[in-house]
């Protein structure tokens, strides 16, 4: 693949801050701020009580300050969420200036992250005050097609608020769950699923065969039978990909499943 950098116009940044801020944010969180380093990009959630999904976002370490990486329409709900977990602890939010750029190589920025989620690309992410270092940039769609062919969703659309389960999405629960640092918010529900093994739906990738995105709307295998739901669909030059939650006996099996009569090619 050619060298790649975009600006992802779709995320902001919030700066954390005060001497509490580990504690605060590794009680509520669902990974293990410990473990933090400064070449990777750490993974995280912050759930419900329930144990659902409200936030996926990503966290750095920069000096004594930590930043979380997040959905820009998300960034204002995530801001008053933290702040009343905060109550009485010596920690402070804001808005940080920082454009965030994807990369399928390392250059040297002041803050660079390999984005660990890809396991055979090289993908990193640069926060930086200024976008006048960039040589070149492409759209977002190498970026967005790789997210979709290594099952990455991130941001509201594609893992709405309070509608899914992190054991649902490999990639969350593999990356951004830690049950061995002790408690978080909405431990105790995905701990039992987790040790029952009672896990009933997965999260999936596929292409379309379809012209154009479609409605969100149910799957269904050969025989009509409902199998799970699509989540968000998106165009990526000419190609519909989407993500979707299905029964976990259908990601096991190489079954046609289909949405609207479009055939879905599962992905991962």
């Amino acid at each position: 693949m050619d060298k790649k950098v975009s600006i992802l116009n779709n995320r902001s940044v919030i700066k954390i801050s005060g001497k509490d801020s580990l504690l605060f944010l590794n009680n509520i969180i669902s990974s293990d701020l410990e473990k933090i380093n400064l070449e990777e990009l750490f993974i995280t959630t912050l759930l419900s009580p329930q144990g659902k999904i409200l936030f996926d976002f990503f966290i750095i370490k920069n000096e004594d300050n930590y930043f979380i990486e997040c959905s820009n329409n998300q960034i204002n709900d995530l801001i008053n969420k933290l702040k009343l977990y905060s109550l009485r602890l010596d920690v402070t939010f804001e808005k940080e200036d920082f454009d965030v750029i994807i990369s399928n190589y390392f250059y040297q920025t002041e803050i660079a992250r390999k984005d660990v989620r890809f396991k055979n690309n090289d993908i990193y992410r640069h926060f930086t005050k200024s976008k006048n270092n960039l040589k070149s940039q492409s759209l977002k769609d190498w970026y967005d097609h790789l997210r979709f062919t290594n099952l990455c969703p991130e941001g509201e659309l594609e893992i709405p608020s309070n509608k899914l389960y992190p054991f649902e999405i490999d990639i969350i629960h593999n990356k951004g769950i830690d049950f061995d640092k002790g408690c978080f918010i909405g431990q105790e529900v995905i701990a039992r699923v987790k040790y029952k093994g009672s896990v009933k739906k997965k999260y999936i990738s596929f292409k379309i065969n379809s012209s154009d995105t479609i409605d969100n709307t149910n799957i269904y295998d050969i025989n009509k039978k409902l199998v799970g739901s699509l989540i968000y669909n998106s165009k990526i030059n000419n190609d519909i990909f989407g993500f979707g939650l299905t029964k976990i006996e259908y990601t096991q099996k190489e079954l046609e499943l289909f949405c609207k009569d479009f055939k879905l090619s599962i992905l991962n």
